[in-house]
């Protein structure tokens, strides 16, 4: 074990590589093999939402605070905001100054972001008094700060953070006065949104990420394979809310990562990533967080093996 381990740490492609021939990988997984998941639902009771989500040996909590802000004359939507923290407990090796670190975590956030307002509607969020047309400009809104901490990472940091955010997202559920926050109260349901007090999704995102090595392609990529990689595409997957079992999932955005390396992606390779990463394990990913929107949840844990 000692010597393959430090066989690993000298010659780390050729110890991959050793592997890949047989078409298998050193975690013993296939090449198109996704990496067990687990979701477990509010599991902070002080926060109005939370999760912990982990793929494999990569884990991240999730919590959801809420706030309220004023709204300008033309604005009529909240807001959502994302922070992502990799301390050192999140972090398997340092490949990076901590400036370079810190900028890769920030773009991580940032995609979680944009793939979050573009899964929920931020229209909802806008409070209005029980019987009130809702009318553009004015009045007050919900800000949704989501903070996701990274307690352990090998691998795929963007699909953990996501399957995070999203699961806390899902959970959370708005108070019925606004005296909980503090606030004064903003009529008898406490001006919440339109509903049963949950956040309205108009998506399920999740993604899948594929490393590019050799002309070979690794599904749901550890941090080892993810160094070695000449390229990472991650593909975000979403089935519309209001059908999470009933419709095939749809593309909602493909990145391609390269850390300082030429990576030449064409047509054909996408479709290859495309095609290997939308089966089964991407479906019961899915499947995982869309029932997260259709039950009460009480604290609870979802878990399963993905095999694409």
């Amino acid at each position: 074990m000692q010597e393959a381990e430090a066989f690993k740490r000298l010659y780390p492609e050729e110890y991959l590589d050793r592997f890949l021939v047989k078409d298998i990988r050193p975690d013993g997984r296939g090449l198109r093999s996704t990496r067990e998941i687990s979701v477990h639902a509010s599991p902070l009771s002080s926060a109005p939402g939370s999760a912990v989500v982990r793929m494999g040996n990569t884990t991240v909590i999730t919590s959801v605070e809420l706030g309220l802000f004023d709204l300008g004359e033309e604005s009529v939507a909240g807001r959502l905001e994302h922070e992502l923290d990799v301390g050192p407990l999140g972090t398997t090796h340092n490949n990076g100054s901590i400036a370079r670190n810190r900028q890769q975590t920030s773009a991580v956030s940032g995609r979680v972001r944009q793939i979050l307002c573009r899964s929920i509607d931020l229209g909802s969020l806008k409070l209005s008094e029980p019987g009130e047309e809702a009318s553009p400009g004015g009045g007050k809104a919900w800000a949704l700060h989501v903070k996701s901490v990274c307690l352990s990472l090998d691998g795929c940091l963007f699909d953990a953070t996501l399957a995070s955010a999203v699961a806390a997202l899902a959970t959370l559920r708005f108070p019925r006065r606004l005296e909980q926050l503090g606030e004064d109260a903003a009529g008898e349901d406490g001006g919440r949104p339109e509903g049963d007090g949950a956040l309205r999704f108009l998506w399920v995102p999740a993604c899948t990420a594929v490393a590019l090595h050799k002309g070979r392609l690794l599904v749901d990529p550890t941090d080892f394979e993810e160094s070695l990689a000449s390229a990472v595409v991650a593909v975000v997957w979403g089935r519309r809310a209001d059908s999470p079992g009933g419709e095939e999932p749809e593309v909602l955005a493909l990145e391609l990562g390269s850390e300082g390396q030429r990576a030449s992606v064409d047509a054909q390779l996408v479709r290859r990533c495309l095609g290997v990463c939308g089966g089964r394990g991407t479906s019961q990913r899915l499947a995982a967080l869309a029932s997260l929107l259709v039950e009460d949840i009480d604290g609870g844990e979802a878990d399963g093996m993905m095999e694409a």
